[in-house]
């Protein structure tokens, strides 16, 4: 088997997990991804869910906008690692740890950070992705429905009964990390899709999950609102950090501006010094840029909602962003 082998410089390894499906992985990750990107980092991506691709389908969506529109979008490093196609178990696990640690070894040493996009199910390649991260980020939708692939709740208290399949199978990869390396895996759980209003409903998962939080190591991070602009730009593989940069004859909206804001939030949340000081540069930058852009004006829609229209492929007109020349190539690992 491959073995990752020390160096002196080490990309920051992130995984997006979760294994329950539609919880928001991809769509969180392609943000960090860019919002990366326009810090200046280099960045790597590994799809390690190689039956649905998402996030392989929001790389080439970007790739197929910034060609045809003829402007420079920054991108990342992609692979893609498929499943074995032995049909023995061992020699599958053996096939894809080997691909997956020497897609990670190659991405790391070219990369300052390496964001990876799993599967909605338990799968091993899944659980190696784990073992090898710095950081796991598991969005959940804000509902007990979803709360209850880390914890099985007491429904007449509200009080947290066991750790449930998803967590004890973090807290093994995390124990896997530590007794390979002496390294330790910094577990984030983003609330996602939150809504504006003070439900009952969103005070107890609060306190349910500060109360898991406590018992399984995770921190918590209150992540994105109900947006639908944090998706609909899927199709052009675009962001909310690439909104500053079309020109449609839209308005930046003040929603807009609050999605950009939950993002640097997040990428807060990741607690890395270098990523900190540059947002406090870019954000010097970003102030200046602002007031030269007319901002719609706010109302209690705009607010709770995004107000971009539905555009063809052909309406949108992108500005180049100043930034370095960062690698363009997508590559994908075959069985």
């Amino acid at each position: 088997m491959t073995v990752l082998s020390a160096r002196p410089k080490r990309a920051h390894v992130i995984v997006l997990g979760n294994e329950k499906g539609g919880s928001g992985k991809t769509t969180t990750g392609m943000h960090l991804v860019v919002a990366l990107l326009r810090l200046g980092f280099r960045v790597g991506s590994i799809d390690v869910d190689s039956r649905q691709r998402s996030l392989s389908r929001y790389m080439e969506n970007r790739a197929a906008t910034s060609k045809r529109e003829g402007v420079e979008l920054p991108q990342t490093q992609h692979m893609v690692i498929p499943r074995s196609p032995y049909p023995i178990v061992t020699e599958a696990q053996r096939d894809e740890f080997d691909r997956y640690t020497m897609a990670l070894a190659q991405l790391m040493a070219a990369n300052d950070f390496v964001v990876i996009d799993s599967p909605g199910s338990d799968t091993y390649l899944a659980r190696i992705a784990h073992a090898y991260a710095d950081t796991v980020i598991t969005p959940i939708n804000d509902s007990f429905v979803d709360l209850d692939v880390l914890a099985n709740v007491d429904g007449q208290t509200g009080k947290i009964i066991r750790p449930s399949i998803y967590s004890e199978m973090v807290w093994e990869q995390k124990l896997n990390r530590a007794k390979r390396d002496g390294g330790s895996v910094d577990w984030i759980v983003m609330r996602n899709r939150l809504s504006n209003i003070d439900a009952k409903n969103k005070r107890l998962m609060t306190t349910a999950l500060e109360e898991l939080s406590k018992r399984i190591g995770c921190r918590v991070a209150p992540g994105f609102s109900e947006r639908v602009i944090f998706r609909e730009m899927f199709l052009h593989g675009l962001t909310v950090q690439d909104v500053p940069y079309i020109k449609s004859g839209v308005n930046l909206s003040m929603s807009h501006i609050a999605a950009r804001q939950e993002v640097r939030d997040l990428l807060r949340m990741l607690r890395i010094p270098q990523v900190d000081e540059r947002m406090n540069e870019n954000e010097k930058h970003e102030v200046a840029k602002m007031d030269e852009q007319p901002v719609a004006e706010a109302s209690p829609v705009a607010a709770r909602g995004p107000e971009l229209p539905a555009q063809t492929p052909a309406s949108f007109t992108l500005r180049a962003p100043r930034m370095e020349s960062l690698p363009e190539e997508q590559s994908e690992l075959s069985a």
